[in-house]
């Protein structure tokens, strides 16, 4: 087992693992980068054969972001092994699992360690996933006519235009993001600080990033990249200013149809909650999955 500090110049080094072995979209290098809290940092632990934890510590607390980048039967074995050198070796008091699938989780709960166990799961995402070989850009048919009418009633009543967001101007493009936390409810969290790292990185390690402009203003920002080993797509930054009736949903057209053109199989709309998984549904997708964030806590009697 080795580990990787200086993550910010070791793209060279951690890519390859998610080359070989990535699968989920949160599996991305720049991602990794720009997803750390304030006052973590960055530990890649390399557990040979090509096979990656993306990892986070602050103080005594370490903080895993989403499965391996291993073998799907090989998961299991590499997180056990991650979190018992972490608590023997390393001393953490406790690690945070962050967006766990589901039947990873249930491995781990299964797991009889005399070191550690999992706590309960504190939150629980679903994930949509939209067909993209089969999308009806035209969004034909009764199944689509709300959608089709508020499309066209946006169009008709603003002048719209979509641009890369390379091309916006980064102040605009933060105050949006600021403006959207402020517009989000108290019960919908809303974590901007990667926002505004893609931002300054001018979007580096995005497939797409595109900003749709209303009325000559920003109205809304979206980007994503390729998940690896597949055709699919992962929208992982979707950003509005809300003073724009309906503006979500008409971003979310216009990158589907963006990204069917690219020849994308299927997108993730990416993990939500209870609210913002009753919007994307408006979408119908083809199916959803689900992760888990959750504590492993250390066994105090074995230590």
């Amino acid at each position: 087992m080795k580990i990787i500090k200086n993550v910010c110049d070791a793209e060279e080094i951690i890519n390859p693992f998610i080359e070989k072995h990535g699968h989920l979209p949160e599996h991305h290098y720049h991602f990794y980068l720009n997803y750390g809290r304030e006052k973590e940092e960055n530990i890649f632990i390399d557990l040979g054969n090509q096979k990656g934890i993306l990892a986070y510590k602050k103080e005594n607390i370490w903080r895993i972001l989403t499965d391996p980048t291993a073998p799907q039967k090989e998961k299991k074995q590499a997180l056990c092994e991650t979190i018992d050198w972490i608590f023997i070796d390393q001393k953490a008091k406790k690690i945070i699992l962050e967006d766990i699938t589901e039947d990873l989780r249930n491995q781990i709960c299964a797991e009889k360690s005399k070191i550690w166990r999992a706590a309960k799961t504190v939150d629980l995402l679903s994930w949509p996933i939209i067909d993209l070989e089969n999308w009806d850009a035209e969004l034909s048919g009764k199944r689509w006519k709300r959608l089709r009418n508020m499309q066209n009633k946006f169009f008709k009543e603003n002048r719209v235009k979509v641009i890369a967001a390379q091309e916006a101007r980064r102040a605009d493009l933060k105050n949006l993001v600021l403006k959207w936390k402020k517009q989000r409810s108290g019960t919908d969290r809303a974590h901007y600080p990667p926002y505004l790292k893609f931002i300054e990185n001018d979007f580096c390690g995005c497939d797409m990033a595109q900003v749709m402009m209303v009325n000559g203003q920003p109205a809304s920002l979206c980007g994503g990249w390729a998940i690896p080993n597949s055709k699919d797509y992962y929208s992982s930054i979707g950003i509005y200013d809300y003073d724009f009736n309906d503006i979500g949903e008409i971003s979310y057209l216009d990158e589907l149809g963006a990204l069917k053109k690219k020849g994308y199989q299927r997108v993730d709309f990416g993990g939500s909650g209870e609210k913002l998984l009753a919007f994307k549904m408006k979408f119908h997708p083809i199916s959803i999955y689900r992760t888990h964030t959750f504590s492993i806590l250390k066994k105090e009697r074995n230590f």
